[in-house]
């Protein structure tokens, strides 16, 4: 495949002496977790601050990974690398508007045998995760009733988005999603797309996100999960239909807590 480089980012590239994969690749930038070893091979995440021509800086993570990757139906034998599913899912969310990071680089090549990847994205300056203490409900920000409705609305607006393009996120954390306020607004983006999948039918997609993210969100009380469904549906009252759904999601969470 061809080299990626987002527009506007190869003179940053360049001015931080970045401009080719090896430069990169052997850069000596501390982890910003530790490296995940498995699948035969390491990938570990940085985070790093670049130049820019204007004399600021710009915070960027910095994904490497070697021999880490995923089987296939195309390379159903050596299989490819989890950045390049995450990079080219990235790509699909942009298409179709759906909100996630902004792609800086990415290249991944073969080398004495070993498979490598570099994925580097802008950091979401001024975002949180939803899993960040200020979000939890018993917190100032979001005891306030307004907010907190509010910022479960925009969560709610942008998954429809995704599931509407059939798109099944597969491990919808609260960590995976990062939210900022504008205003009286909110800024939502999903971030680690590596298990992201298309479904034929949307109701398998949202089956899965909306029985992950409520089940797995921290202080969330029944009610809360109620109302951010019905968000979610756009409905006050719940329909025939939306009610069988919120029924089959709600067994599910009961039957795993039992676990």
């Amino acid at each position: 495949m061809k080299e990626f480089v987002g527009s506007g980012w190869k003179k940053i590239l360049e001015l931080n002496e970045l401009e080719s994969f090896d430069s990169i690749w052997e850069l000596d930038a501390a982890w910003f977790e530790e490296p995940n070893k498995r699948r035969g091979g390491w990938s570990g995440v940085s985070r790093i601050s670049l130049k820019t021509e204007e004399g600021g800086s710009v915070g960027i993570f910095l994904k490497r990974q070697e021999n880490h990757n995923t089987k296939t139906l195309a390379k159903p034998v050596n299989g490819e690398p989890t950045f390049y599913r995450e990079f080219k899912n990235i790509l699909r969310f942009i298409s179709h508007g759906i909100p996630t990071v902004e792609p800086v680089y990415f290249f991944y090549r073969y080398k004495k045998g070993k498979s490598q990847a570099i994925l580097m994205t802008k950091e979401l300056e001024g975002f949180e995760s939803l899993d960040s203490p200020i979000y939890a409900r018993s917190g100032e920000l979001m005891s306030n009733k307004d907010q907190r409705e509010s910022l479960m609305k925009a969560v709610a607006k942008e998954m429809r988005k995704m599931h509407d393009h059939h798109f099944r996120h597969n491990c919808l954390y609260s960590k995976h999603i990062f939210v900022r306020a504008i205003g009286n607004q909110w800024d939502v983006k999903f971030i680690d797309l590596e298990k992201l999948s298309r479904s034929f039918f949307k109701k398998r997609a949202l089956l899965r996100d909306l029985y992950t993210l409520p089940r797995r969100i921290s202080g969330w009380r029944q009610s809360d999960k109620l109302k951010f469904f019905k968000m979610y549906r756009q409905e006050e009252k719940l329909s025939p239909q939306s009610k069988l759904i919120w029924c089959e999601i709600h067994n599910r969470m009961l039957s795993k807590n039992k676990l």
